[in-house]
């Protein structure tokens, strides 16, 4: 596993939302909006799962996943393997935290799961000549 830098996890645990990607067996690529989302530690990215539909089904047949974050004026993107949890102490820790955050929101929305990233790449967004470098 590779370790993200210090600025990339704090982009992700602070920006509002991050692009989600995943493909299908067959190759056909998905890429989804995601708000609940956590770097858990250096090597691992944490997202919920609350209406993950096309990409909860890829990951059953790829479990490949990639996640940008960018702000005004640089970004970043993780690409790791996934492992799926859906029980268990962390799960239900998140769980409750995410549907506190959610109900406070006005949003009746439950967390079915935790994605978790295991960090294989993380590559630059920043514009400029160094725009899609691998960074790790």
């Amino acid at each position: 596993m590779a370790q993200m830098p210090k600025d990339c996890i704090d982009m992700i645990n602070n920006v509002y939302a991050a692009a989600v990607a995943t493909c299908s067996a067959d190759g056909i690529p998905n890429v989804a909006c995601c708000s609940m989302k956590q770097a858990w530690d250096a090597e691992t990215v944490m997202i919920s799962d609350q209406y993950m539909n096309k990409t909860l089904a890829n990951l059953k047949e790829n479990p490949k996943m990639a996640i940008s974050v960018w702000d005004e004026t640089h970004g970043y993107q993780v690409k790791g393997t996934v492992v799926y949890e859906n029980e268990g102490p962390n799960y239900e820790a998140i769980a409750a935290q995410v549907h506190a955050i959610l109900s406070s929101m006005g949003y009746d929305y439950y967390s079915k799961g935790v994605c978790w990233i295991h960090v294989d790449e993380v590559y630059s967004l920043t514009p400029g000549p160094e725009a899609g470098t691998r960074i790790v």
